[in-house]
């Protein structure tokens, strides 16, 4: 199994589990997989991911505050905002941040 395969089967069983799919779950997924990506390769692969669960699931972005991702306590996501892989690229967590969520 290729790390896109490993990547989509982890974020399908949180998406069924939790219901939202923070999109930091990208990126830490794959470092926690201790693969020798770089940032660069992370980035390409969160980006396939991303596109093929949209592909898959009626899902749309919405904007959490930190560390809440009840549904109810998101709001909507403006039509291209930039996907953000990555909450915690200065060493802090950083919020508002983006999750897919059902339609």
């Amino acid at each position: 199994m290729n790390v896109i395969d490993e990547l989509l089967m982890n974020l399908e069983e949180t998406l069924e589990a939790e219901g939202t799919l923070s999109l930091y779950s990208f990126s830490w997924w794959l470092r926690g997989m201790k693969r020798g990506l770089t940032e660069d390769e992370i980035a390409v692969v969160c980006q396939q991911a991303f596109d093929e669960m949209t592909r898959r699931h009626a899902l749309h972005l919405e904007w959490f505050e930190w560390p809440d991702t009840d549904p109810a306590a998101g709001r909507r996501a403006e039509a291209g905002t930039p996907l953000d892989f990555d909450i915690n690229s200065t060493g802090e967590i950083e919020s508002p941040f983006l999750a897919l969520v059902p339609d």
